[in-house]
């Protein structure tokens, strides 16, 4: 108990002999300087827990509005077609990054040690692949194509210093029936 007595004597030692903008600052013991410094990283993080909360809903509006105006392609996890006559058949792809911000980061790594659903990163991994879906039904569109068929997707972790997220990819076989005459 000495040695911890000391070395809180020794940071109030220094932190007595710092300007005093930085006293008012950091705090003139050690005990103010973790309580204010609590308090200040409580505050931050519920502003950024706001902010991207907040972000997240707008990602999410935006995407009902895309997916409302592409509702007409129809997908599906079929492998083969039942339209009968001859169609064309192309290969379409859409991809997705979503990276998630550093205070879900922070509560990820504390629930991976923990154990158990990491809430955060399946509503990460919801949010890519209806992003990705949607960017695969904007190719069909812009090919004339209504139907997607054997829809898959493909899933990669981007781990980083300065980015950490998820790519997903989905990718399926557009068909255009084409008219005989």
């Amino acid at each position: 108990m000495n040695f911890f007595s000391d070395i809180v004597a020794d940071i109030d030692r220094g932190l007595a002999r710092m300007p005093s903008w930085a006293q008012d600052y950091f705090g003139g013991s050690v005990w103010e300087m973790f309580g204010y410094g609590g308090i200040q990283a409580l505050a931050i993080g519920a502003i950024g827990w706001s902010i991207a909360s907040w972000m997240e809903r707008r990602h999410l509006k935006k995407l009902d509005l895309r997916e409302q105006e592409l509702r007409h392609i129809t997908l599906t996890t079929a492998k083969r077609a039942r339209e009968s006559g001859r169609c064309d058949a192309v290969l379409l792809t859409g991809s997705s990054v979503i990276a998630h911000d550093y205070f879900r980061t922070l509560i990820i790594s504390l629930r991976r040690l923990i154990g158990g659903n990491i809430t955060p990163y399946e509503r990460l991994v919801a949010r890519g692949r209806r992003a990705a879906i949607i960017r695969l039904k904007q190719e069909a569109h812009i090919r004339g194509i209504d139907k997607v068929i054997n829809i898959r997707f493909g899933a990669s972790t981007l781990t980083g210093r300065p980015v950490r997220g998820v790519e997903i990819i989905a990718y399926g076989t557009g068909i255009k029936t084409i008219a005989t005459s």
